[in-house]
């Protein structure tokens, strides 16, 4: 019956998703009618709220069909097992394609919701903004009701076992990877209706409307970074095979959306700085949305084969598709007529900083569109000629790695430039550093490496370009004796951030080492100056899996133990897939890894042992790209605060511009 009554609320829902849209959308050209506005203003925050509390409702009954393992519904027991520990049936909810898009529209309504609650008057922005939400959350639903439905019942015939999770997904990173991927791919549709709601508006307001825009685009961009690396972190730890970064098509449907929102973020601030470029942020707002959907679409159709991949019907997939070309189709059809209206970009002369933002909002905007065109290619080519082939890393690091550089050199000149006009003296020192920089890098590759090495030039040159230039930035606001504003500290810890990953990509690329041996109790093997010693073969029996752990001792040269690195191959009871479990022993400077691969005797197996120096330093980078992204949402409130704590009559102007500033 609950399973019923859960279907039952996303039809309610529908219906509400439509009217709210209906009504947003009419109320703004009844303006004059005060009797229809009074009602609307009442109405739809009412439908919003109401929206979000049946969605709710709906997927906590989900949960609980998990909780109680109740396999007459499809998607419990394809996704669930009698066996599977409490923490993954939570997961489990959005851990396959139902639960994962039920918890997406949820996530969509609350944050429609929360927004409507803080917006105290409706005015035709709000309108607007609350129709768009609505229209994107109705055609979800259709999409969830008619090819996804999370409540559709196994009868009669009610299996008295579950199929189990992916034994691949049965790790704490199903806990926090898709939640804030879903979380940021709802923020990008948040700006997207945000974007709309402001053409639709009048072009005096859209300095302000896109005021409104700028910590939705935060939060998005924090959760996006969260979601990429946790997803990394997730498969270094998980799959055994020691990467980071594979530049896998679903990563890639995954990333692409970040970059655009980092240009999203950076595009916003040009326009508060400098009231102007608005173009470029709505494009941005859409494009993010646009290429949202489309990695929806690469995930959730079955057209790219990937682990990470969501086994799906081609109906799903024209679905999906159908909603992204209405859409984007909609939305950029909507751009182009407001181009005429919106489009007020002032030329500036010269090195500046606006100048070199948009430089870097254009490098970001190529990268994202080449990292597209390597994911979408091998299946235009197939689709067009019926071949198959591949674009692996090659492509990817030939284009991403000067384009990085491009970005970095950007990064380290903007704050020593003033906004809208050129200090001279600034550009010609900026370019001597970089010429000394660059002569540096070289330097480096001859005395560390072989041979000349392109991307470890451009990596050294962006480490050191970066590094001397944040230096250099503190040491003139030290010697002016200006204090660090928080703006300042969120552009710093932003940029250091990008600098972290830059150097712990570099060294781990270049550095890391590795050995496939064939290991058996009392052998051993010197990988990076540490004896990696293999003792004994045990076997483990857990509720899920049973596994055979092989126990290897590190020492250092001098015989002293460092520690034990226990990896295990092992066999899911449920379904009899073995996967291989990396054993890793971490360090701040770091990781010692080592993967367990298949029997090759009676008491050997193949064991891959890595050294990666300084690979912690991805996951850091992403940590304090997240507080950046917390302090300028911090910042963005308190001047929001100041402004509308702001009495004309006792303050004057220039008291609150004082304050407000950065």
């Amino acid at each position: 019956m609950a399973a019923e009554i859960g279907l039952l609320l996303l039809i309610i829902s529908l219906v509400i998703s439509f009217l709210v849209a209906t009504l947003g959308f009419i109320a703004p050209q009844f303006e004059k009618s005060h009797h229809l506005c009074a009602s609307a203003n009442q109405l739809i925050p009412s439908l919003v709220h109401l929206n979000a509390f049946a969605l709710t409702m709906s997927i906590l009954i989900l949960g609980h069909a998990f909780w109680v393992n109740d396999f007459s519904l499809t998607y419990v027991a394809n996704h669930s097992n009698t066996q599977l520990a409490n923490i993954f049936k939570i997961a489990a909810v959005w851990g396959g394609h139902e639960g994962s898009m039920l918890f997406w529209i949820v996530v969509t309504a609350l944050w429609g919701s929360f927004t409507c609650f803080n917006t105290p008057k409706m005015n035709h922005f709000a309108y607007y903004f609350n129709a768009v939400i609505a229209s994107i959350l109705f055609g979800f639903l259709l999409f969830l009701l008619f090819t996804s439905n999370p409540f559709e019942r196994l009868l009669p015939e009610i299996p008295i076992e579950g199929r189990d999770l992916n034994p691949i997904l049965q790790d704490i990173g199903l806990v926090f990877h898709p939640p804030l991927l879903f979380i940021g791919y709802v923020g990008l549709s948040i700006c997207f209706s945000g974007a709309i709601a402001t053409l639709l508006c009048h072009k005096s307001n859209i300095q302000e409307h896109c005021k409104r825009i700028q910590p939705w685009a935060i939060i998005t961009w924090i959760a996006l970074t969260g979601g990429n690396a946790f997803g990394s972190w997730w498969a270094y730890n998980e799959l055994g095979w020691g990467g980071w970064w594979f530049w896998d098509p679903v990563e890639n449907a995954s990333f692409i959306p970040w970059i655009v929102c980092t240009a999203l973020i950076h595009s916003l601030r040009l326009n508060q700085k400098t009231n102007q470029a608005y173009l470029s942020s709505l494009f941005l707002c859409i494009f993010g949305f646009f290429v949202c959907l489309l990695g929806t679409f690469l995930v959730r159709s079955g057209v790219v084969q990937s682990v990470h991949a969501f086994a799906s019907d081609p109906t799903r997939g024209a679905s999906i598709l159908s909603l992204m070309l209405i859409y984007s189709t909609l939305g950029f059809t909507l751009l182009v007529a407001k181009i005429p209206v919106i489009a007020s970009i002032k030329p500036t002369q010269g090195m500046t900083k606006s100048t070199l933002m948009v430089i870097g909002n254009c490098l970001l905007l190529i990268t994202a569109l080449t990292v597209l065109l390597g994911t979408c290619y091998p299946l235009l080519f197939e689709t067009v000629t019926g071949r198959v082939i591949s674009v692996g890393a090659p492509y990817f690091n030939s284009v991403f790695v000067p384009l990085l550089t491009l970005m970095s050199i950007a990064m380290g000149a903007a704050p020593f430039q003033p906004w809208l006009k050129e200090n001279k003296r600034n550009s010609k020192g900026l370019l001597v550093l970089g010429a000394i920089v660059f002569l540096l890098a070289i330097s480096v590759n001859l005395h560390l490496l072989e041979q000349i090495e392109f991307n470890f030039i451009c990596g050294v040159f962006c480490i050191i370009w970066m590094t001397t230039c944040t230096g250099l930035l503190l040491l003139q606001r030290y010697l002016q004796t200006q204090k660090l504003t928080l703006n300042v500290v969120a552009m710093l810890l932003g940029h250091t951030s990008v600098l972290v990953a830059i150097t712990a990509g570099t060294i781990v690329s270049y550095f890391e080492q590795d050995e496939l041996l064939r290991m058996g109790p009392g052998q051993g093997k010197e990988v990076a100056g540490y004896n990696f010693i293999y003792q004994q073969t045990r076997h483990v029996d857990t509720r899920a899996f049973t596994a055979v752990e092989a126990v290897i001792a590190v020492e250092d040269l001098d015989g002293k133990l460092i520690s034990y690195i226990t990896p295990q191959r092992r066999t899911f009871k449920s379904n009899a897939v073995e996967l291989s479990a990396a054993g890793i022993y971490h360090s701040f400077l770091s990781d010692m890894y080592i993967s367990m691969g298949t029997q090759l005797s009676d008491d050997e197996y193949l064991i891959r042992i890595s050294y990666k120096p300084f690979v912690n330093g991805l996951w850091l980078s992403a940590f304090m790209m997240m507080l950046a992204g917390g302090i300028a949402c911090v910042v963005h409130h308190r001047q929001q605060r100041l402004v509308k704590t702001y009495n004309p009559q006792n303050s004057h102007p220039s008291l609150l511009v004082n304050k407000v500033k950065p």
